[in-house]
């Protein structure tokens, strides 16, 4: 484990000791297990890539939501630049299926591809039906990629919080003080202080 995942983890534990929480050892899955629901059927916080600090999350908004239905299964169409999926069916509507924040693709373009071009967007504006405040159009829904060396997103390394014992309230508390702590490379807090100035 290198020193900086050594140092984010102890800077992880004390957001919990500041919120008086007792931590709990996270344990180890991959993207692809909880995609699949095999792990991470709880609520909790999660910490995508950490060995090059790449995303910090949760799921635990409501006490039904849970990491592997709530969450994970958008993140790995980012991982996997699978525009397509991610605007979802191929017609005119208010907003895509699912964004694709300038701090993912940053980092997916840093740690994940090899292209280092802008990754087009998977929607565009269109004029609003009458009614409508925002209305979106297909964008780019077909860019291949081609993966770094040594990467799989669905093996990428993940650790999980199981926080289910905890309230959405006391979750997110956390996740938001974590956030600030470490500066993971994919978060959108990390894109607009720290990256904003970069073309993404």
């Amino acid at each position: 484990m290198s020193a900086n995942l050594l140092e984010n983890l102890r800077k992880i534990k004390e957001c919990f000791s500041s919120f008086d929480i007792d931590y709990i050892e996270p344990y180890e899955s991959t993207v692809g297990k909880i995609a699949s629901k095999e792990d991470g059927n709880h609520r909790g916080l999660y910490y995508i890539y950490p060995e090059k600090n790449f995303y910090f999350g949760l799921s635990g908004k409501s006490k039904t939501a849970t990491i592997s239905s709530g969450r994970m299964n958008t993140h790995i169409l980012k991982l996997k630049v699978d525009l397509s999926s991610l605007y979802g069916p191929e017609n005119e509507k208010s907003e895509p299926g699912n964004t694709f924040p300038q701090g993912w693709k940053y980092a997916v373009r840093k740690h994940i591809i090899n292209e280092k071009a802008n990754i087009p967007s998977h929607w565009i504006a269109a004029t609003p039906p009458k009614g409508k405040k925002k209305w979106v159009k297909p964008g780019c829904l077909n860019y291949p990629v081609t993966f770094q060396k040594g990467i799989s997103p669905e093996e990428l390394k993940v650790l999980v919080w199981d926080l289910n014992h905890l309230s959405p309230e006391e979750i997110k508390s956390i996740e938001k003080r974590v956030i600030k702590s470490i500066w993971p490379e994919a978060n959108s807090e990390t894109y607009r202080e720290k990256y904003k100035k970069i073309d993404l």
